[in-house]
């Protein structure tokens, strides 16, 4: 009679330790004591389990599924690429990737699906609504948004957006910049921090904000060029103009250059929210991050939760880095 194949199921039940323990182990994987893996050693001499030169193959009871708004999955700017991280470091971790794209969030969800997975990523914060499936269900989850209330009770992994931009706008305020003006909606909690974040460096300055553009404004491209047409000849223009986002700063120049400014000669431009393992056609001065590595650090994290149940609910704030270009410049700098 054929020998029972021994799994890591079967070393994580004998040694009363999760199977991701047992694997990191197997592995020799960081993060693992040296009493932990003595102990699955001994469990695998014991069982009679024979590691493979593979890791063992991921088994297709074991995913997570990763619930993801319709209009954010079409984005290939930002989620595209965290998704990208997150399926690479579950794939390095023997789970699957289940990526969820729901049109609305508080309907098409499957609630069996959700039972039978290992644990649930929710992106960005229009996949809020669905958080409230999860009552009675138990499992570990990273909600890569703000937490949308106080003592929030699941771990939340996001960009520290409020003090990048903050210390964007105290760079550009070192730089002589004293009228700034802002371009970019404010209706998701990322993009309300950043304004939260140039409005604290001004506040704290001699520099003031000269100009809000946003959608409580409701300013058409045709809106912000009609008004920049009458600032310039009245030589009251911003000397900076700080953008919610790269796409927002491209689109901003666009208008710039057909009113004949100069970037950074008349008006310096920042970005927000760059991919720092992507070459920009327009390299903006901006704040960034790999967004693959966000995913990588959603599901590292994950991981922990997973390994850990009792672990107390985190605020994961990941600090995106500065990139200064051509788009600003010093107001002491010689105008060539």
């Amino acid at each position: 009679m054929a020998r029972k194949k021994v799994t890591l199921d079967d070393i994580a039940r004998e040694t009363g330790l999760s199977k991701y323990s047992v694997s990191r182990a197997l592995a020799g994987k960081p993060g693992v004591s040296e009493e932990t893996r003595q102990k699955v050693l001994t469990a695998c001499n014991a069982l009679g389990y024979v590691k493979k030169d593979q890791a063992a193959p991921v088994s297709v009871d074991h995913y997570v599924v990763m619930l993801i708004p319709q209009n954010d999955a079409q984005d290939p700017s930002f989620w595209m690429k965290v998704i990208l991280g997150v399926e690479s470091e579950l794939n390095k971790n023997h789970y699957t990737l289940r990526l969820r794209v729901i049109e609305q969030m508080d309907e098409e969800v499957d609630d069996n699906e959700l039972r039978e997975a290992s644990a649930i990523i929710f992106a960005g914060y229009k996949s809020l609504p669905c958080v409230s499936r999860l009552e009675g269900f138990q499992k570990p989850v990273m909600v890569m948004t703000y937490p949308p209330y106080n003592m929030f009770g699941y771990d939340t992994i996001c960009l520290s957006d409020r003090e990048g931009a903050c210390v964007l706008c105290e760079k550009m305020i070192s730089m002589g910049h004293k009228q700034i003006a802002y371009f970019g909606p404010m209706d998701r909690p990322s993009m309300k921090k950043r304004f939260d974040g140039i409005y604290e460096a001004v506040k704290n300055s001699d520099a003031q904000i000269v100009a809000v553009w946003d959608k409580s404004n409701y300013y058409e491209a045709e809106d912000i060029y009609t008004e920049l047409e009458e600032r310039k000849e009245k030589g009251t223009l911003p000397t900076l103009i700080m953008c919610s986002t790269d796409a927002y700063a491209q689109s901003l120049m666009f208008i710039l250059n057909k009113l004949g400014l100069r970037i950074p000669h008349d008006i310096s431009i920042t970005g927000f929210n760059s991919d720092l393992d992507s070459a920009l056609p327009i390299p903006f001065t901006s704040m960034g991050i790999s967004k693959k590595r966000y995913g990588e650090a959603a599901v590292y994290h994950l991981m922990q939760r997973i390994e850990r149940p009792d672990l107390p609910v985190r605020r994961i704030y990941l600090s995106p880095q500065m990139y200064l270009s051509e788009t600003t410049r010093s107001l002491d700098q010689k105008i060539l």
